[in-house]
């Protein structure tokens, strides 16, 4: 526990240093040495712990009406922080090569690393909290620092609107929290998350309904689930690239883990509490996967994917729900395993796709995918380390996508003697994962397609070069991730083994091998994966030797066009043709919207049309909050302030609503 202490010390320390009046570079290697320090403290201790070490506990006594702080680090909260600390850390190195232009200007490049050290702070706080204020306190740490890393574009209004935005959603889930929390301490009289496991174990029925429910409208706005997901797009294009990843693969995964450890302190949780997360995170999974279909901005793309993948660890946590409920060991293990370990190959896979489209912004000042096209050739490993990126989020081997969805498929066409309409729906669940395999598989094969492939579409673009060291060894060394999870998953596994064993705490003792069906699943994705492996490195064998001994002079020619013999960048297919026919299957969810100007005359020069999808939530949620204003302007206008009827008639009410609290306090409200 000393060694978590001072990691939080070198970490405050070092957000102080970042302050001080000293050049930019300064600032930043501070920055980077505080956290680099902490995390090896931390790894020092949540490593042992996260493999199936002791717990490791503290207290300290605070005044009252604290009272004693208890911390406690378990493998639940050692698996996060065995992954969350290393990935912020690559975060910061990326942001050196992503920030380097304002190294020599009077932008104050520390209190951005200032930042970054406080969200690392923050997940100490919320890992290792045992006490529900400091929970709090690191939750709220998280909250804000995220929000002030969002807009370090402040001058551009977007950029505030969308910092806002994320402000006024991430409070809202947090009023919720808070809401929960007062319901647990008025109970069990006690601030300790013990006390308030005990209280949910001995108490089923409406209040703890009520309390699951607030929970999870709180962390499904932390984690962006939908339909509490519209911050989330506008936040991810809002924010520097580096921001994005940690937002989406590391800051955001808070929300998952504060699911996972309410569940576990539920204990057996209702068995429509299991049915109710699978519903709720199919949706998300689908319609986030829907969405990224239609997109033009490449961030907001990968800010939807973010949607549809909580959703699908969401899955997972909901089939070790039924799991407890059931009493079933198997599937609550295969469950709860399936879901942390695609929370980890998330958070490898999406922050390396965000690096890599953070390299093309930098590159050509744009994100747009219509404009973009042909950077495979000026920008390799860029296009590399997105490929395998996009490959992992489809769910391919031999990636580590493929493994955590496969748990989840594992637990969804369960053997287990369950009554056949639980099978039937988990079969139709299934179904619904497959189909976001393939929607994900085709917008990834749209976004890779039009922007490192064919030719570039706008001329005015300046000619891109590949990104630098700063930048590409965090993005390497995520793709490294990728491939090394996904070819030898027991990796993966060994972490998430111990923190999925805690569920099983649960449930009776029957004597035996209560994890062996996740060993048995392990060792059939580790043949999978070699397999995939070997045929990936002989495919890549095959093609360097013909490009090494092959036909030396390639006759190349244009493509065939329908012959016309003067081909141009503007013959390619674009972003919206690539998905409209998939898409306009979906009008009645997407809302596309269209702006053109039609050809007139012989020689058209001033035609164009401009396609893009817009998040019907946000639209429909803006559009009734200009109605209600609307509605009380009018209201406004249409009372006179100082007609003595309106006073009375308030005060009336006011007296109604008092006495019939009075007269219901004696009833339910006791």
């Amino acid at each position: 526990m000393n060694s978590l202490l001072s990691a939080q010390g070198v970490l405050l320390v070092g957000a102080a240093a970042c302050l001080l009046p000293a050049g930019n570079r300064l600032r930043a290697a501070v920055g980077l040495v505080s956290q680099a320090v902490a995390t090896v403290l931390v790894l020092l201790v949540a490593l042992p712990v996260a493999l199936g070490g002791t717990p490791l506990e503290g207290t300290l006594a605070w005044a009252h009406p604290v009272g004693t702080l208890r911390i406690r680090l378990d493998a639940l909260g050692a698996f996060f922080l065995a992954w969350s600390l290393p990935m912020t850390l690559l975060g910061s190195v990326y942001a050196v090569g992503y920030l380097r232009r304002h190294f020599d200007t009077e932008r104050h490049v520390g209190v951005h690393y200032a930042l970054l050290n406080m969200t690392a702070l923050s997940f100490i706080l919320v890992y290792t909290a045992d006490h529900a204020l400091v929970f709090l306190l690191g939750w709220e740490i998280a909250a804000l620092a995220a929000w002030l890393l969002v807009i370090w574009d402040y001058p551009n209004q977007k950029v505030r609107f969308a910092g806002f935005n994320y402000l006024v959603s991430t409070h809202i889930g947090l009023i919720f929290l808070v809401a929960a929390f007062m319901i647990l301490y008025a109970h069990s009289a006690s601030w300790d998350l013990g006390s308030f496991g005990r209280w949910l174990q001995e108490n089923p029925g409406t209040e703890r309904n009520l309390v699951f429910l607030l929970l999870l409208a709180s962390f499904g706005l932390k984690s962006a689930f939908f339909p509490f997901h519209s911050w989330l797009p506008r936040a991810h294009a809002a924010a520097p690239a580096h921001v994005s990843a940690l937002m989406s693969g590391v800051i955001h995964k808070a929300g998952l883990y504060a699911l996972v450890r309410f569940i576990l302190l539920i204990g057996r949780p209702d068995e429509w509490m299991g049915w109710f997360l699978i519903g709720f995170s199919l949706l998300s999974a689908v319609i986030g996967a829907l969405y990224t279909v239609g997109q033009r901005d490449l961030k907001r793309l990968l800010g939807y994917s973010s949607t549809e993948n909580v959703g699908i660890a969401g899955l997972g946590f909901g089939v070790g729900c039924l799991g407890l409920a059931w009493g079933d060991p198997a599937l609550t293990a295969v469950g709860f395993a399936g879901g942390l370990l695609h929370v980890l190959n998330h958070a490898f896979f999406k922050c390396q796709l965000f690096y890599a489209a953070g390299a093309v912004y930098q590159s050509t000042h744009t994100v747009d995918v219509e404009r973009l096209g042909g950077l495979a050739r000026l920008m390799p490993l860029t296009a590399i380390a997105f490929l395998l990126g996009g490959l992992a989020i489809s769910a391919l081997p031999p990636l580590n996508g493929f493994a955590s969805e496969f748990l989840i498929y594992s637990g969804l066409f369960t053997g287990q003697p369950i009554a056949p309409w639980a099978k039937v729906a988990l079969a139709g669940t299934a179904a619904g994962l497959a189909f976001v395999g393939a929607v994900s598989a085709l917008s990834i094969t749209r976004a890779f397609g039009v922007v490192f492939l064919g030719s570039p579409r706008d001329a005015s673009i300046e000619r891109p070069r590949e990104a630098s060291a700063w930048m590409l060894a965090p993005t390497l060394l995520h793709a490294a991730g990728v491939v090394v999870l996904g070819v030898a998953p027991v990796l993966g596994l060994a972490l998430v083994q111990s923190a999925a064993g805690l569920a099983l705490a649960a449930l009776p003792s029957s004597g035996g091998d209560l994890l062996a069906p996740l060993r048995e699943l392990s060792a059939t994705l580790s043949r999978i994966g070699a397999i995939s492996a070997v045929l990936a490195v002989a495919i890549a064998a095959v093609w360097w030797l013909r490009a090494r001994f092959g036909r030396q002079h390639v006759l190349r020619h244009v493509t065939w066009g329908c012959g016309y013999t003067a081909p141009n960048a503007r013959m390619q297919y674009t972003g919206s043709s690539f998905s409209w026919d998939f898409s306009r299957h979906f009008r009645w969810l997407m809302v596309l919207l269209r702006r053109q100007r039609a050809p007139q005359g012989p020689f058209p020069t001033d035609a164009y049309l401009v396609a893009d999808c817009v998040d019907a939530v946000e639209r429909r949620l803006f559009s009734a909050i200009k109605r209600s204003d609307d509605s009380a302007a009018e209201i406004s206008r249409n009372l006179r302030e100082d007609d003595p009827r309106l006073a009375f008639a308030g005060a009336l009410l006011a007296i109604v609503v008092i006495a019939g609290l009075v007269a219901l306090s004696g009833g339910w409200l006791q």
